[in-house]
């Protein structure tokens, strides 16, 4: 329990976009401090965190020593590496550590090796882990769920997500995805049923008092009609520029609970996928027939509101997480957090 009398102390596990938006948050808002760094990169070993993130240095450094940073007294440690790393999440916890993070875990399967692991390790340490993010995390389960309230009748719930990654740079998730391919090959490899997006509908699911009969999921490429200059680099014509992934949950025989993911490297591709900016739609069907979006607005100033979203969605819960009892804690049992020290 965090004596109320002083600043939550959170470690920031890598340093990526995600971290760096978190150092500055922990930096500018008195309700943390910011007692130590991990990196992976051999190059940033010792720089100041402040300097990593792109602002006046704060006096802690970063370090590739994670055996330094799991004997440290922190009270919780945002967990943003590319991957998730079981046995680093293990450490953690098992040291008396609070752990959030957006990367999946948000409902996790009680039979499944890696809760079980996870809990064992809560168990050890006395500690709580909570998983978040923008979508899955955030929009289609506790957003979703919370939306919910206003309605007297629901016949279906779609979530879409429209992301636009013609500004991302090149990373190997781009190709993971399945931009560039040629679309055959896009439909053999790619991963359709990711965990992490069924997780969140089973949480939403829940949450309405839903019992799911089966998952349901198909996937939709599209492509352009000419060479397409990205900041990735260039996707030639007729190779997936643009997709949609789909999943369902069946209830009772009927679509209860519909995601979308409608990435795009640019608009009017064939077949169309989605045109205009990145956004969120929850459409709510029933009585009364009910739409909430969320995007960003354009003189907010963000060039990446999606990652402040990400990273915000889960440090925001810090207070409520190390509060909680020992174990994995969702959305479910959790309060809807009360953020702190945003106005500065």
């Amino acid at each position: 329990m965090v004596n109320p009398s002083r600043p939550v102390r959170v470690v920031q596990w890598c340093t990526g976009r995600i971290g760096q938006i978190s150092i500055r948050h922990f930096a500018a808002n008195s309700a943390f401090e910011l007692v130590g760094v991990y990196t992976t990169s051999a190059a940033k070993d010792g720089a100041d965190a402040g300097d990593l993130a792109g602002i006046a240095p704060l006096g802690v450094t970063a370090t590739t020593d994670k055996g330094e940073l799991l004997a440290i007294d922190a009270d919780c440690v945002h967990y943003a590496p590319l991957r998730p790393d079981l046995d680093d999440l293990e450490a953690l916890l098992r040291s008396g550590k609070n752990v959030v993070t957006p990367l999946g875990f948000t409902f996790p399967r009680p039979d499944d090796e890696q809760t079980i692991r996870l809990q064992a390790a809560c168990r050890a340490g006395g500690t709580s882990f909570h998983a978040g993010g923008i979508h899955p995390g955030f929009v289609g389960d506790i957003f979703a769920l919370v939306g919910s309230r206003l309605h007297s009748r629901l016949d279906q719930v779609v979530v879409t997500e429209v992301v636009d990654f013609s500004g991302a740079p090149a990373s190997e998730m781009l190709t993971a995805f399945g931009f560039g391919r040629d679309p055959d090959e896009a439909h053999r490899t790619h991963r359709l049923a990711l965990d992490a997006y069924s997780q969140s509908i089973g949480l939403l699911a829940a949450g309405l008092g839903l019992t799911v009969d089966r998952y349901e999921c198909g996937l939709t490429v599209a492509v352009s009609d000419e060479d397409l200059v990205v900041a990735s680099g260039v996707i030639p014509t007729g190779k997936v520029a643009g997709m949609c992934r789909r999943w369902e949950a069946v209830v009772d025989g009927r679509s209860a609970i519909v995601f979308q993911s409608k990435w795009k490297m640019a608009d009017d591709l064939t077949p169309e996928i989605v045109n205009g900016a990145s956004r969120y739609i929850v459409e709510f069907f029933g009585e009364p027939a009910t739409t909430f979006t969320i995007e960003a607005n354009p003189s907010g100033g963000s060039a990446h509101p999606g990652q402040t979203w990400t990273a915000m969605s889960v440090v925001n819960m810090i207070h409520d997480v190390v509060a909680a009892p020992p174990g994995i804690r969702t959305h479910l049992d959790l309060p809807l957090g009360r953020s702190r020290g945003l106005f500065h």
